[in-house]
C-alpha cells in the first residue's frame, strides 16, 4: 500500500508544533531561572577561591582604648553615622579614643570618659529624672563638638583599626551578586584579629522582596557571615554599653538599593 502523503505532511506539523511548545517553554523557564543559575554558577566559584577562611576571629579584645574605623563601602561616616558610633561604642572606659573617616576625606578623632556619659547612666538607674534616649544624643552631640581633624598622613597610630572594603567583582557578575569584607587589625602587632568576606546575592526574580521592596540583596550569605557585625564580636564590650552596634543610620542593603 502507497503511504499516504497527506498524512505525513501532518504528522510533521504536528512535530514541529510540539518541538516550538517545548522550546518556547524551555525558554520561559530560563527567563525566569537564569539569574538562580547564574548566580550559584558564580558564587561556587568565588566561594571556592580565596580567601579560605572567609571568617574568622582570632583574638576578642575588651580594652581596645582605641579604634580607627575604616569605611570605603559608603564611603565613610557622616554627621549622623558619627553621632552613632559615639553612642555604640566610644564608652570612655573600654574605648576612649576613636577616629572615623569621613565623606570628604577627612578624619575626625573623638575622645571620651566615663563621666561624659554620667547623666543618662543616672537616669537609667533611676537616680535622676530624665529621657535617657535624648539625654545620650546630647552627651553624643557634646563628644562630637570636642572632635579634632587628621588626614590620613597625620592621624596618630591608634591601637586598632577596622576597616571595610568592597570586593571587586565583575560587570556582569555584579547584576547578581554583591561582596564587601572587614578587615580588624592589632596595629601593635600588624596581625589580622579579625576578618569577614561575605558574598551576597541579589534577589531572584522568582523571589523577590515582597516585605520590603527596597532591599539590594538577600539578607542571607552565599558564603561569609551575612552581618557586617564582626566588630560587635571582636569588641565585645560594646554590646553592652547601650546595647548597639549599628555603624550608619542608613544600612548598606537600603543605600545600596537608592544607588542603583
Amino acid at each position: 500500500m502507497k503511504s499516504n502523503p497527506l498524512k505525513k505532511q501532518g504528522s510533521k506539523k504536528n512535530l514541529i508544533i510540539i518541538l516550538a511548545i517545548i522550546m518556547l517553554f524551555t525558554m520561559g523557564i530560563l527567563a525566569l531561572t537564569h539569574d538562580i543559575i547564574l548566580t550559584n554558577y558564580f558564587a561556587y566559584r568565588i566561594c571556592k577561591a580565596d580567601p579560605q577562611p572567609k571568617t574568622f576571629i582570632k583574638e576578642t579584645v575588651s580594652f581596645p582604648e582605641s579604634i580607627y574605623w575604616e569605611d570605603n563601602v559608603y564611603p565613610g561616616f557622616d554627621e549622623k553615622d558619627r553621632l552613632l558610633m559615639i553612642r555604640n561604642y566610644l564608652d570612655g572606659v573600654h574605648l576612649k579614643t576613636m577616629a572615623l573617616n569621613a565623606p570628604d576625606g577627612a578624619i575626625y578623632l573623638f575622645t571620651a570618659t566615663a563621666a561624659d556619659w554620667q547623666e543618662s547612666k543616672d537616669i537609667k538607674a533611676l537616680k535622676r529624672k530624665g529621657n535617657y534616649f535624648d539625654t545620650l544624643d546630647t552627651e553624643a552631640g557634646i563628644i562630637a563638638g570636642r572632635s579634632k581633624l587628621y588626614t590620613p598622613e597625620t592621624l596618630p597610630q591608634l591601637n586598632y583599626s577596622v576597616v571595610f572594603n568592597p570586593v571587586a567583582l565583575t560587570s556582569f557578575q555584579q547584576r547578581y551578586l554583591w561582596s564587601d569584607e572587614v578587615i580588624i587589625r592589632d596595629n601593635k602587632t600588624g596581625e589580622v584579629i579579625g576578618f569577614n568576606r561575605r558574598l551576597m546575592h541579589r534577589w531572584y526574580i522568582l523571589n523577590p522582596d515582597v516585605a520590603l521592596g527596597n532591599r539590594y540583596y538577600y539578607p542571607h550569605a552565599m558564603c561569609g557571615e551575612s552581618g557586617m557585625f564582626l566588630e560587635g564580636l571582636v569588641y565585645s564590650y560594646a554590646k553592652s554599653f547601650h546595647n548597639q552596634i549599628q555603624k550608619h543610620a542608613v544600612g548598606l542593603n537600603f543605600l545600596l538599593y537608592k544607588r542603583k
